[in-house]
């Protein structure tokens, strides 16, 4: 009975998690008028997490932030330094990696900008360091391309309203940073890094390179561009770049190099090009991997018949990384869901210089979060929950393993530096001597000040650190003690008020008690969540479109799986990443077709209900509906989830398409099935076939997200279909549910279950 309360409670709490609270605590004031507070978020992906600041009271009261979470870490190459950025902002190390501020370049929390909720907004920068990239948001899908160059200080516009992606922008860069090919509204594009300082960019129509996506383009190691266009692989000479675009509407610039198989599907397919160039790595469909070698020669027979290398992949796994030295080693890195937990797996193939090439093999290694391979290919490092651990990439043996909780980003300094950036510190080793030191701490356990110098202090791990504010770093102390903490001194008192105006759920006050005036210690929020309607609406119990719309904040997401898979491992990655328990409706042909992944979808948490045992329209006259057919129906369709999942259907169904009459509302409640209905159609069912039956109906999903965002209330039910139905489209929803739910979240949502919804629509 306690396992399933306590489990209950749990998915409460998951359903309630939006990811847009800051709560502010642990307050303690010096009798030298230095504040410390901490400031505790939940980030998609990384889970909680605390900053800790400290804060001058007297003067301008400067805040400093003295911890810094790596939501993302890179090392630029050009400037020596490392760059750490998370919701508080962005910040660089010096040269010597000893000490960390913020880059004013970007908002911060310190310099007095709004902590930001969500997942953050990914800088990117250039394989030498030189520039970074990033996408300057402009509205809930679309953002304006920026490329900063760290040298000159300067920022330039490389294209407006491209679309907006959380896991950065869509571009890449070519291996000597001259070059960068971006993606804009189903089309690719280039950009010249020698132009841009030459001051002589081409307008964006005569840089256009073709159709496709990021996902059509790969570089090789010689500067040379892979371009996959239906079955052909293309190779363009950078320098031939601008003449491809010239003339990219009659004339097709380049060399084919091969041909693959199948024609490629730039949403669901991904390639790799050897470094030598003359192989191409072909994942259809996401879980189909192929080694070809790439010829245009295909017509005659040369040579004996081969059997080309494959990995099958399960439907739930999906490719993290993919690693390919010099020497013909591959590596692949797959990350899935079992159980609701993320496993993960690591196959290599030798690819000899001569004589049949073996398939690829499944590597002893467990909870592999990442790889990262060094600059010469000599060796990789592998990322654990535990530690990092050094093998030689020839002969996969190992060298040496650090120690080190949580380990997110590995960054080769060079090829004897790695510099580690995880959940609890960042340093930096020294391979040839197995030695490290400390770049930073990224949250604090307990913080205080020391007893006996006064010094800002910090707890983590069971170790004890002492900040210094000359040298602005932190560094271990053996003994020392927690002053008692304290909120006032002889001329300031410290204390928390809660707030209601935005994501913000308390603020730090200072009150002057010699001067007599209080004021928050920073600003208020100025982006502030969306207003309640001033009236609710009716909700039908029987036809349940929609929940309160004066009561919470909250919607529900509802996910239609009818009879194909596609998406289904990235949604519920999402759901994963956000926490979020969704509610999915089942139709019976996908059960039949899919019982496992319906029973990952259960055993993830999810609410699931019937989408009736039979996919059809209900409105063709050819069919007689009455209530013994709607009741035998749903009764197939929980025997069928019984059978693959070894649970019940939840009590709510809505039928094919979405119709509805009173009969089968009758029929249905006999069983004490609710229907569900919606009051947002998404039209991500319109495919490009219907769009010419009904124009002004079919959108890109990036237009999806921002109408749906906009027509979305308290209390609405927002339907997403699963897999790619009939007729096709450019993309679609689904691949942009991040984006969605990243919208609701920085508008104040939280998103429940369909249940969840009634129930506190009751």
């Amino acid at each position: 009975m306690k396992k399933t309360i306590s489990c209950a409670v749990l998915l409460l709490l998951l359903a309630v998690n939006i990811f847009s609270e800051v709560v502010f605590s642990d307050l303690d004031l010096s009798s030298q008028n230095i504040l410390l507070f901490q400031a505790k978020t939940d980030s998609p992906v990384f889970g909680k997490y605390k900053t800790l600041f400290s804060a001058g009271l007297t003067g301008k009261k400067k805040i400093e932030q003295l911890t810094f979470f790596p939501e993302r870490a890179l090392y630029l190459q050009d400037k020596g330094v490392l760059q750490i950025q998370n919701r508080f902002g962005v910040f660089r190390s010096d040269t010597d990696l000893k000490h960390i501020t913020k880059v004013n370049l970007f908002p911060s929390f310190a310099g007095g900008s709004q902590v930001a909720n969500g997942k953050i907004n990914p800088i990117e920068s250039s394989p030498d360091g030189r520039y970074l990239l990033y996408n300057r948001q402009i509205s809930d899908a679309f953002g304006d391309l920026i490329i900063y160059d760290l040298r000159k200080a300067v920022k330039t516009v490389v294209s407006n309203h491209v679309e907006y992606s959380l896991d950065g922008p869509e571009v890449i860069w070519s291996p000597d940073s001259k070059f960068i090919i971006y993606y804009k509204g189903e089309e690719l594009y280039y950009y010249s890094i020698d132009q841009l300082n030459g001051k002589r960019v081409m307008a964006e129509k005569f840089r256009r390179i073709g159709k496709g996506r990021i996902s059509n383009v790969k570089w090789g190691r010689n500067n040379s561009l892979f371009y996959v266009s239906g079955d052909l692989v293309y190779m363009i000479d950078s320098r031939a770049l601008f003449t491809r675009a010239l003339y990219s509407g009659f004339l097709k610039i380049g060399s084919i190099k091969g041909k693959i198989p199948f024609k490629f599907d730039s949403n669901f397919d991904e390639f790799w090009i050897s470094p030598s160039g003359d192989r191409i790595l072909f994942n259809k469909w996401g879980r189909n991997i192929f080694l070809y070698l790439l010829s245009n020669k295909d017509y005659l027979s040369i040579g004996s018949t081969q059997s080309l290398p494959y990995l099958y992949l399960p439907r739930s796994t999906y490719v993290k990384r993919i690693v390919w030295n010099t020497d013909n080693i591959i590596t692949v890195l797959t990350m899935g869901r079992e159980k609701g937990k993320v496993e993960s797996a690591v196959f290599r193939l030798k690819i000899p210089k001569s004589g049949d090439i073996s398939s690829f093999r499944r590597m002893d290694d467990a909870g592999v979060t990442d790889i990262v391979l060094s600059s010469d290919g000599r060796e990789i490092i592998l990322l654990k929950e535990s530690g990092i651990y050094l093998k030689s990439y020839s002969d996969w043996k190992d060298i040496v393993s650090f120690t080190q909780a949580r380990p997110l980003y590995a960054l080769w300094a060079d090829t004897e530096h790695l510099i580690v950036s995880g959940a609890y510190f960042t340093r930096m080793y020294n391979l040839a001597d197995k030695s490290s030191s400390l770049i930073a701490l990224s949250q604090p356990d307990y913080s205080g000040f020391n007893e006996e110098t006064g010094k800002p202090m910090v707890r983590l791990k069971k170790i004890l650190y002492e900040y210094n504010s000359s040298t602005v770093q932190w560094v271990k102390t053996d003994k020392a003690k927690f002053k008692q903490p304290s909120v006032s001194s002889d001329h300031y008192r410290a204390y928390l008020e809660e707030s209601s105006q935005g994501s913000y759920k308390n603020m730090v006050m200072i009150r002057d008690t010699k001067g007599f005036g209080t004021k928050p210690l920073f600003p208020y929020e100025k982006i502030q969540y969306e207003k309640f309607p001033k009236r609710g609406e009716p909700v039908n119990f029987n036809d349940f479109t929609h929940g309160s719309r004066i009561r919470r904040r909250e919607v529900s997401l509802v996910f239609n799986a009818i009879d194909s898979i596609e998406g289904l491992a990235g949604i519920l990655r999402v759901l994963g990443d956000y926490s979020i328990r969704a509610t999915f409706f089942v139709n019976g042909e996908f059960i039949r077709r899919y019982p496992d992944a319906v029973k990952e979808i259960a055993e993830s948490g999810h609410e699931v209900g019937s989408l009736f045992y039979v996919y059809f329209n209900m409105t063709d006259s050819r069919f007689h509906l009455d209530k013994e057919f709607i009741k035998s129906g749903l009764a197939k369709n929980e025997d069928d989830y019984f059978n693959a999942t070894g649970k019940d259907l939840s009590l709510i169904w809505h039928a094919p398409y979405y119709f509805v009459s009173s009969e089968i509302i009758a029929a249905a409640k006999e069983m004490n099935y609710t229907y569900i209905g919606r009051d947002i159609d998404t039209l991500d069912w319109v495919s490009k076939n219907e769009s010419n039956i009904a124009s002004g109906i079919y959108f890109p999903s990036s237009v999806l997200v921002e109408r749906i965002l906009k027509e979305k209330k308290p209390g609405s039910i927002i339907p997403v279909r699963v897999g790619i139905g009939q007729g096709g489209r450019d993309d679609y929803l689904f691949q942009k549910i991040d984006l969605l739910i990243d919208g609701l979240v920085k508008r104040g949502y939280s998103i429940v279950p369909v249940s969840q919804l009634m129930e506190h629509a009751r």
